[in-house]
């Protein structure tokens, strides 16, 4: 099998798109094309190929178009049926519509699917779910990775600040110094001033001038002067505005627009300031991400579930501690610990150093787990819950009937949305919902809202209508949530001093979070 080319036409002939797979110049599938619409205006054949001495065209209409492709005449005729197809799905897909404008105004993101599946002239055994991937290109690795790569950056710039503030402070406070010395020895307040010039030539202009006693001094001084140092007791405000923060970060390369007196613009800090704020020196976090991939009809493919405990120390006080759970996790759980504690304390479900006297990272960026572990399975009965789509044509619309129902009972699911793609041009008709629906047009995507799923609310349906399209369209199905119920049960019971076990107080953060919770197309007929 060889595709030189495919091409989407109007019924009088006029190409709206072509895509060669094969060398060949433009003369060329230029005539081949317009060959075809003369061959195709006979209209006495039932079947939708056409063969000639050097070619076969192989089409089908579709509303006002053709989609058609070119191959030699030994090529094997239930592929190219099969590859035409597949080209034929792509149109309502990316195109949102099956008018000659729809086309046109996306006519690249074709060109680009068609590469997806004809590759040098032979098919690639691709779905179109899979099509719809790959051109797509999101990678959850890069999200992570610009996660960590911005969070570094605003450590830098609170540091920097930090920084910017105690330099600042030195400053202000020779310059009082130098105020004092003045009047009582003279001549020292010139040799002051003088040396707080120097200094700062390299810091930026003052606000408040330092007068010289030497010399007749400017009217802007003389008002300075008699104000006393009171003049200056703004200035020694921690956390006041001043432009020399702002120069200070200015020299050390670091763009940055939020406010140097408003640290709270920094997102990524937002979380570790408020627990300073509360009086927390400890933080600890007791965390699972559950993985689940099911088909349509609700069967567990896959499902995993990686968790772990980490410490955040914010005070050198309470880094050398150890903590005592209800561990250690026993079977189907695969447990990892972190080299520096002590697997012995850990068969008694104590987590410590194996030196006491070695502290634990200090600093709201040196997060340090302490142990992990990780759980996969495809028992059904595992799952929180499952979600069945099932997509029908009625005439000239598409009906998708979803529903959720609890498999596990002891996991309570929490602020759940299913979200739905829908890339239709038109709003979806709601039929029914128990809960909320609403349907974000920019990302053409339906998301239906449920506050919680547990043995109060175990099952739930939603039903929409949209423009009849195929039914893999309306895959896959994300499903997020979170649960304050861990599938390990792992609990902190109390933090204690390593050296004499006095309790620590601490705040501790329990959650189970969704990392990837998808329902792809299977078996599903168009």
């Amino acid at each position: 099998m060889v595709v030189l080319a495919a091409a989407v036409t109007n019924k009088t002939g006029k190409i709206l798109v072509s895509r060669q797979f094969m060398e060949m110049k433009r003369i060329r599938i230029e005539g081949l094309l317009a060959g075809f619409s003369k061959l195709v205006g006979k209209g006495k054949n039932q079947h939708t190929l056409i063969e000639t001495d050097e070619v076969r065209y192989v089409y089908q209409p579709l509303e006002g178009l053709y989609v058609l492709i070119i191959t030699n005449p030994q090529s094997n005729i239930m592929e190219d049926l099969d590859t035409l197809r597949l080209l034929s799905k792509l149109i309502p897909q990316y195109c949102e519509g099956t008018t000659e404008e729809d086309v046109s105004e996306h006519n690249f993101d074709l060109i680009f699917a068609f590469d997806e599946v004809v590759t040098n002239g032979f098919k690639e055994y691709v779905t179109l779910q899979q099509v719809k991937t790959y051109t797509t290109m999101d990678s959850h690795e890069e999200r992570i990775q610009n996660i960590i790569t911005h969070s570094k950056i605003n450590e830098a710039k609170d540091q920097a600040r930090e920084k910017a503030k105690a330099i600042e402070m030195k400053r202000r406070e020779r310059k009082m110094a130098g105020v004092g010395m003045a009047p009582d020895v003279s001549g020292m307040g010139g040799m002051g001033s003088d040396s707080v010039e120097q200094h700062t030539m390299h810091t930026g202009p003052s606000r408040s001038p330092v007068p010289d006693f030497t010399r007749e001094t400017s009217p802007e001084p003389e008002k300075d002067l008699r104000t006393g140092p009171s003049a200056n007791a703004g200035g020694m405000v921690l956390g006041a505005p001043d432009g020399h923060a702002d120069q200070f970060v200015k020299m050390l390369g670091i763009k940055d627009s939020a406010p140097i007196d408003n640290p709270f613009e920094v997102k990524k800090t937002a979380p570790v300031e408020e627990e300073l704020k509360d009086g927390v020196m400890l933080l600890v976090d007791v965390s699972e991400g559950l993985s689940v991939e099911m088909g349509s009809d609700g069967s567990v493919k896959r499902m995993e579930v990686k968790g772990g405990v980490k410490v955040t120390c914010f005070s050198p006080d309470v880094s050398r501690v150890m903590l005592l759970t209800n561990g250690p996790l026993k079977k189907p759980f695969m447990t990892r610990m972190q080299p520096r504690l002590d697997k012995k304390k850990w068969t008694k479900g104590a987590l410590g150093s194996k030196d006491p006297s070695k502290p634990f990272p200090t600093g709201s960026a040196d997060a340090l787990t302490l142990v992990t572990w990780k759980l996969s399975t495809t028992n059904e009965e595992m799952v929180p819950f499952i979600v069945n789509c099932w997509p029908a044509s009625e005439g000239n619309s598409s009906v998708v009937s979803v529903e959720f129902e609890m498999k596990n009972p002891a996991i309570v699911c929490k602020h759940v949305t299913i979200s739905i793609p829908c890339p239709s041009s038109k709003a979806p008709e709601i039929v029914s919902v128990d809960g909320k629906a609403e349907f974000l047009s920019r990302d053409k995507v339906l998301t239906w809202q449920i506050d919680e799923i547990s043995a109060e609310n175990e099952s739930g349906t939603l039903e929409f209508s949209v423009p009849k399209m195929d039914s893999v369209s309306f895959f896959p199905v994300d499903v997020t949530f979170s649960s304050p119920t861990l599938y390990s049960k792992m609990q902190v019971k109390k933090v204690v001093q390593a050296a004499d076990g006095k309790e620590v107080e601490h705040k501790l953060k329990s959650m189970l979070t969704t990392s990837k919770y998808t329902i792809v197309a299977e078996g599903l007929e168009d």
